[in-house]
């Protein structure tokens, strides 16, 4: 198959031709389910010249894609970019620039925030993608003509679908928006591993009750949990999945552990996370981490629900889909102090267009 690259040179002439027209459409396809990141099985890349799916177990040297991906001159196309950029990131070693996410471009463009690329296809360009190969396990070798024909459908079409969204928005008035958007994918710490101490943060801690102590001990064994993960390279949840990591917050002691380890590597990890839990449990009450959800009053509330309802509104005259703008969780935190500078809806056009209005209408003295 001419399109499928197992080779550097064939790597380094696709390369060149995404690099002439200035367009390099990408996605991945991978298996995540033994390991603490994703195995890639194939990297697709197209343009207009041509499309090509580039096989990961060939071993071959990459550097013509990260090179590539880190030319300002030449506009990366994805959907749902930051996923596929942190495997490339790990893949190719690559800080990317000149992003272009087709899911962001299409909030902007009166598209629903989270649009699928096969449902926005369709509707922005009239193209119908099959899906016939989702159970394909990318690791196996051969892929056949069927597989590889498949994959590069998720690229071949990325140029077109970027035109039509930028006419789009552009129409609305929206692209200026949207580029300021899109300059976040610059930053190489959106592709970055998460910080152990504040994976704590993304634990769901369902019913659990815990207090400042509790935080604490939450802080110590969602650490504990990310870095066996990857030392170890294997899934968090293999390691205790989040209800036991909260119930261990909550009781301040190891109880039920939920985890895929056996024999003698399941004692280690008891005996890893109760060392965790005692240290934790002695942390001083000035050290304890502040309460990732914050309660507000009745008033706030109140406000935030009247805000939210303004902003599906607001967002629909705007042609910006509401959850592009602002999530409630912004808007409640918004309504309640408007004068924190960090929320994203008191500054840049957010603040232009909905922030300025929406502090005047519906925010909390």
């Amino acid at each position: 198959m001419g399109d499928l690259i197992k080779t550097t040179a064939a790597l380094e002439a696709a390369c060149e031709k995404a690099r002439a027209e200035g367009v390099l459409a990408l996605d991945t396809e991978f298996v995540w389910m033994r390991t603490y990141r994703p195995q890639l099985g194939i990297v697709q890349m197209g343009c207009r010249a041509g499309c090509w799916a580039l096989d990961c177990l060939c071993g071959m040297n990459t550097d013509a894609l990260k090179n590539l991906i880190e030319d300002a001159s030449v506009v990366k196309i994805l959907h749902d970019a930051r996923q596929d950029l942190t495997h490339l990131r790990h893949y190719t070693g690559c800080a990317p620039v000149n992003v272009f996410d087709t899911q962001l471009a299409a909030a902007f463009a009166g598209f629903p925030s989270g649009m699928g690329l096969q449902k926005l296809l369709l509707e922005a360009v009239d193209v119908g993608l099959p899906k016939t190969e989702t159970l394909t396990d990318w690791l196996q070798r051969p892929l056949s003509e069927a597989q590889v024909a498949y994959a590069l459908d998720d690229v071949r079409y990325l140029p077109d679908l970027r035109d039509a969204l930028l006419a789009r928005a552009e129409s609305f008035g929206t692209r200026a928006w949207l580029e300021e958007d899109l300059r976040r994918y610059d930053d190489v710490a959106e592709y970055e591993d998460y910080d152990p101490d504040q994976v704590w943060k993304r634990v769901k801690t369902g019913r659990a009750r815990l207090d400042g102590r509790g935080w604490a001990i939450l802080r110590a064994v969602a650490a504990l949990r990310e870095d066996m993960a990857k030392k170890w390279n294997l899934p968090r949840n293999w390691l205790g999945d989040d209800a036991s990591l909260a119930d261990m917050a909550e009781k301040a002691r190891v109880g039920h552990l939920s985890h895929r380890l056996r024999g003698g590597q399941g004692e280690t990890i008891r005996a890893l996370y109760a060392e965790a839990v005692a240290q934790a449990a002695e942390t001083p009450e000035e050290d304890w981490p502040e309460n990732p959800k914050p309660h507000y009053i009745a008033e706030v509330k109140d406000a935030a629900d009247k805000a939210v309802a303004w902003l599906a509104e607001k967002a629909a005259a705007l042609h910006v889909a509401p959850g592009a703008i602002a999530n409630r969780a912004t808007v409640t935190a918004f309504v309640d102090d408007v004068a924190d500078d960090s929320n994203p809806l008191a500054t840049g056009w957010r603040h232009e267009a909905v922030g300025r209005e929406m502090a005047e209408r519906f925010g909390v003295d």
